[in-house]
């Protein structure tokens, strides 16, 4: 297992956290795996903003949740590299 430390936008993380949204697209270039730890820390701006030139801030904290499951692959319709991992708080509710 390992743990991952990754930006998360601002309505992203609040979908996650209100029990929402029970996945993640990411590109792959960390190697994911089933039962990784993924720590989603709130962004104050978007990924488009701080491309634009806003800062890397966090705010709130994180929330910590495990990868039970990934979908790899172009067969799927995925970019080459991309993957789609279902999550589940690290509590277990959600």
């Amino acid at each position: 297992m390992k743990e991952h430390e990754l930006k998360t936008d601002p309505d992203v993380f609040d979908a996650v956290v209100r029990g929402e949204k029970k996945f993640e697209i990411r590109f792959n270039d960390r190697d994911f795996c089933v039962g990784d730890l993924l720590i989603l820390r709130k962004t104050r701006y978007t990924g488009e903003e701080m491309k634009n030139g806003k800062p890397l801030e966090y705010v709130n904290g994180y929330f910590a949740c495990y990868v039970t499951y990934i979908l790899h692959g172009a067969i799927y319709g995925l970019k080459e590299g991309w993957v789609i991992m279902s999550i589940q708080p690290r509590d277990g509710a959600g």
